[in-house]
């Protein structure tokens, strides 16, 4: 896969255990911007650094399911 820059939107999970109501407590969503290096049926990962032998560092795998929208750069 030749990569190339994403803007990923996706929605995190949280949890509480405090005295928060249920209702109150609501998924983060957050974007996260990089090279797409990897996508199957069920993992996409975006990464923001390459070495001069072209191995991909500080990646992210997001879950299929976690992902809102990815926008091509």
């Amino acid at each position: 896969m030749k990569p190339v820059l994403v803007c990923v939107k996706w929605r995190d999970i949280i949890a509480s255990a405090d005295w928060t109501k249920a209702e109150e407590i609501n998924p983060p969503i957050f974007e996260t911007w990089g090279w797409l290096v990897h996508k199957d049926k069920d993992t996409i990962k975006v990464a923001s650094t390459k070495d001069e032998k072209g191995a991909w560092y500080g990646v992210h795998a997001f879950p299929k399911g976690c992902i809102i929208e990815m926008e091509r750069l």
